[in-house]
């Protein structure tokens, strides 16, 4: 994939999902294929990586390069910036970081690799969680009627309900234990993107609990 088309793609991406930093598969169809990561510029301009990197190189390129924009002064954050894509090929390759993906029961399309989850460039065989990503992770384990999940959920919908969103927090747990997996996820998508305008209010509902298990 040459420099312009890593571009133009990159240019899709961004007119898709929104974003700044974008990194993907070079060749989407292959399941062990490097990936190659490209910056928005503004004015249809973009700053690309010239070599292609494995995924876990990607991520910790990413890493870096947020902190590097954040000490610059530049306002970024990983969820509304960072579009880390992998396609099916990738997630059925039989890597390492997919196999952790899998066995935690998160894959498509209840987890979004780039926005809810990306590889933990310290320690490859764990991901890193966006602040949608541990809400959707504590909403599965909430459903699955373990305390922690079920403590966090309810800090969010102690959110919700002091956000217009015209409900109790009793009556928001019932409504969501009424759902099938797949509808809370999508629930909560629609809720986060609505009612919650900063993550670290997510991050702070982790310090109250203690985090979420892993």
């Amino acid at each position: 994939m040459y420099i312009q088309e890593i571009e133009n793609r990159a240019a899709q991406l961004k007119e898709e999902l929104g974003g700044k930093i974008f990194a993907f598969p070079v060749d989407e169809a292959d399941p062990f294929s490097k990936y190659t990561i490209t910056m928005d510029l503004g004015g249809s301009n973009f700053k690309t990586y010239p070599k292609p990197l494995i995924i876990n190189e990607v991520a910790a390129c990413v890493k870096t390069l947020l902190e590097q924009l954040k000490e610059e002064g530049v306002d970024v954050d990983y969820s509304r910036d960072v579009r880390f894509i992998s396609y099916q090929a990738q997630m059925d390759a039989p890597d390492v970081t997919m196999h952790r993906l899998k066995k935690s029961n998160i894959e498509k399309p209840l987890m979004e690799s780039g926005v809810d989850v990306m590889p933990n460039p310290d320690d490859p065989e764990t991901m890193l969680f966006s602040a949608r990503g541990i809400l959707k992770y504590s909403m599965l384990e909430m459903l699955d009627k373990n305390p922690k999940g079920a403590r966090f959920m309810d800090e969010y919908f102690k959110l919700l309900a002091s956000r217009r969103y015209g409900k109790t927090v009793a009556a928001i747990r019932q409504e969501v234990r009424r759902m099938s997996k797949s509808e809370a996820i999508h629930w909560v998508e629609k809720t986060y993107k609505r009612y919650i305008s900063d993550s670290q209010e997510i991050m702070n509902i982790m310090q109250v609990i203690g985090g979420v298990r892993s």
